[in-house]
């Protein structure tokens, strides 16, 4: 089954906002002072990821 032009965009910002949550998660342990807004911020951007990417899944279903 091919991915429509929907599902390819799903695909790729959840794909984005993985790499973007675990980059400023990790990054976090640079910069104590903006630990807790860093952790807080790439936690949401993760899930979000996760989002996206479960929906593109239950798309393509």
């Amino acid at each position: 089954m091919a991915l429509t032009d929907g599902e390819a965009i799903m695909m790729s910002l959840g794909v984005y906002c993985g790499v973007a949550g675990i980059g400023m998660a990790a990054g976090s342990l640079w910069y104590p002072r903006y630990r807790a807004i860093l952790e807080v911020m790439g936690g949401s951007l993760f899930l979000a990821g996760l989002g996206f990417a479960g929906a593109n899944f239950a798309l393509a279903s």
